[in-house]
């Protein structure tokens, strides 16, 4: 494989993406896409967090923040894979 050159492998690394992506049905990417947003905020610090959780929410993040809350004190709640796993 020597004869590859970078040039050559950086086309077929895009290319193999795209031929990837492009066979991938809606449950496939939508599990691929969660997992890796999963990985990339638990990566964040909790202020890198915040700032990007307000700015997705806008004005409504203090909402989200009471209903987290709520949800989070009820008595009954599914795990999030369970709740992940029923979409």
């Amino acid at each position: 494989m020597s004869e590859l050159t970078p040039t050559i492998i950086k086309e077929l690394k895009a290319f193999y993406v795209e031929r990837l992506v492009d066979n991938m049905d809606v449950k496939d990417l939508v599990n691929y896409v969660t997992d890796d947003m999963d990985n990339y905020v638990e990566g964040q610090t909790d202020e890198e967090f915040l700032i990007d959780a307000q700015n997705y929410w806008d004005d409504g993040f203090d909402e989200v923040v009471e209903e987290i809350k709520e949800y989070t004190n009820c008595e009954f709640k599914k795990p999030i894979e369970e709740r992940r796993n029923a979409t």
